[in-house]
């Protein structure tokens, strides 16, 4: 089992979407706590975001993606939940590089 975390701007995100896909997130973060870091797609570094060590979860249908970053500490596995959105012109890996420098 996995701890599972928001940082403080993916919460305000994940508080500001409506009811489908607050339900999509609320299952990927279950999802995310029984399986940790087995489960997503590994991200990696491009010219406008480095994020080499995140991964996404993303519903296509609904065109919304979450990014997220595990962290092994001990035996207990964190993931921290980092941004809440739709890839529309790769805004929400913009999110989360913006977030991920402040964090550095």
């Amino acid at each position: 089992m996995a701890d599972v975390y928001f940082w403080r701007e993916a919460k305000k995100e994940y508080k500001k979407l409506d009811g489908s896909l607050k339900q999509w997130v609320d299952i990927a973060v279950d999802r995310l706590s029984l399986r940790g870091s087995e489960i997503g797609k590994d991200l990696g570094n491009t010219y406008y975001a480095k994020l080499a060590g995140f991964k996404e979860l993303k519903n296509n249908k609904l065109g919304i993606r979450l990014i997220f970053k595990p962290t092994k500490d001990g035996k207990v596995e964190i993931i921290e939940l980092v941004s809440i959105g739709k890839r529309e012109d790769e805004k929400v890996f913009f999110t989360a590089e913006k977030r991920r420098q402040k964090r550095s």
